[in-house]
């Protein structure tokens, strides 16, 4: 074979190769060369949502160039939708805008499956077979601009918890939105300069006024992303939470007291997570302040499930009140003022050799001044408690004596108790009765001398457990 006849062998070998290398990376689905509307019209059994597409204007949103997941009723499933909606432009909007999401979803993604923020703003959720409980019966359709899945069902958008709330009134809602208040989002304010002494930002007046709530700023349940157990109260269930807990909240006012009461009665209703009402765990620990609840399915009186997560309205709840009624503890070192605040004060760090942990103290001693005290302040309930404190004396060899008083330094209702040495335990001062709900000055108070090492004070902490009915 001559020279010239084994090059064009050569060349024509090579030539084959690259046309099948092109054929193996060609795409020739035609599907691929429609868009997601094209894909949608061409569709007879999905000319209703088609119609819809176009009533709302998302036609045109899924004909553009973006990548989106379209979930799409079959004509059966929409007509089923109450005329109502259909009829009214907003709802009908709110209504296909929950079909669709932003970027591709197949089917092989879910494990077992995902939370989709739909362009409404909702999330539904899509598993291998379903999204949002309503079947998928053609699924992972490619088109040019994202994937298209059909369903046996209409996506009906579903309020979230605070919605839902508010959609069936009673005790609890009206005291829920009595926290309205209005404030400023410095987001959408108007900036119009900024202060030269303190280099803050300055607003237009009337600017970013926006409506927020007290419950809402605490504990959201109006948000779209969380996933919670929100527990709704009947009226009954809720005028007996009141009664049972108002003993604890007595402020100085009627009004006061009534709304302190039902705060406590709100605040601890939120869960964590989903909880099915047939596999309801035997302890439920309420967001924030974590009260230990036991929640019966029998008194469970109807369950709606909520776009971020599921409520159940019950006729009673059941938990634990010292979990809601607090021990509260006050540390010797978190003090609010002094008798004298050139005395100086020292903060210990100590192991306590019965629990073997770390704990922190304040020492003051060689103060030379009679009956010098140390102030705290504390929120307590109207209850009478037990007093107890934790003073170490491991830093002199005789022992000394202080005292605790409430309210005020001279109110001489608790004796001097003699500070032991090397005593790491919680020593048991008395009772106190609080006559009402709030702020409480407290006192820890030294010798009546001023002889030093008989008037020092030490305090690792002061405990005031609650003796609940």
């Amino acid at each position: 074979m001559t020279r010239s006849v084994i090059i064009l062998f050569l060349l024509v070998v090579l030539s084959c190769k690259k046309d099948k290398w092109n054929d193996r990376n060609r795409i020739d689905d035609p599907a691929l060369k429609k868009n997601l509307l094209q894909m949608i019209s061409g569709n007879p059994d999905l000319s209703l949502f088609n119609t819809y597409l176009v009533k709302t204007g998302y036609d045109k949103v899924i004909a553009s160039s973006k990548t989106f997941t379209v979930w799409a009723p079959t004509n059966t499933a929409l007509q089923s939708v109450d005329p109502s909606v259909i009829n009214d432009t907003a709802k009908l909007k709110l209504l296909i805008a929950n079909h669709i999401a932003n970027q591709s979803y197949l089917t092989t993604m879910p494990s077992p499956a995902l939370r989709i923020r739909t362009l409404n703003g909702k999330n539904i959720t899509f598993t291998a077979t379903q999204v949002d409980e309503e079947h998928i019966t053609s699924a992972d359709q490619y088109t040019a601009n994202g994937i298209l899945h059909v369903v046996d069902g209409v996506l009906l958008p579903k309020m979230n918890a605070w919605e839902y709330l508010n959609s069936i009134g009673g005790f609890q809602q009206a005291f829920l939105q009595s926290l309205k208040y209005t404030g400023i989002d410095t987001t959408i304010a108007e900036q119009i300069g900024v202060d030269p002494e303190t280099g803050r930002p300055i607003y237009k007046p009337g600017t970013g006024v926006v409506e927020l709530n007290l419950f809402l700023q605490r504990t959201d349940i109006s948000n779209e992303d969380s996933l919670l157990t929100y527990v709704i109260l009947k009226d009954n269930a809720y005028t007996d939470e009141k009664n049972k807990l108002v003993q604890y909240f007595t402020d100085t006012t009627a009004t006061l007291t009534d709304t302190t009461t039902q705060w406590n009665v709100v605040k601890d209703l939120v869960f964590n997570g989903v909880y099915d009402p047939d596999n309801l765990p035997a302890v439920l620990y309420s967001v924030k302040d974590s009260v230990k609840f036991h929640l019966d399915r029998n008194a469970i009186v109807s369950v709606q499930k909520v776009s971020n997560g599921i409520v159940y309205v019950m006729d009673h709840i059941d938990y634990e009140l010292d979990s809601k009624i607090k021990p509260v503890i006050i540390e010797g070192e978190r003090f609010y003022d002094l008798k004298d605040r050139t005395k100086s004060s020292s903060v210990r760090t100590r192991i306590n050799p019965l629990t073997h942990l770390l704990f922190r103290d304040i020492y003051i001693a060689n103060h030379g001044i009679n009956a010098f005290w140390i102030n705290y302040r504390t929120v307590v309930n109207s209850v009478k408690y037990k007093v107890y404190w934790v003073a170490v004396n491991d830093f002199q060899t005789g022992t000394f004596p202080m005292r605790v008083a409430f309210k005020d330094p001279a109110v001489t209702g608790f004796a001097y108790k003699t500070v032991e040495l090397n005593n790491y335990g919680e020593v048991y001062l008395g009772d106190y009765t609080t006559d009402h709900y709030g702020l409480l000055n407290l006192y820890l108070v030294g010798n009546s001398v001023t002889t030093n090492g008989l008037n020092t004070l030490v305090l690792d902490y002061i405990k005031l457990v609650p003796i609940l009915n």
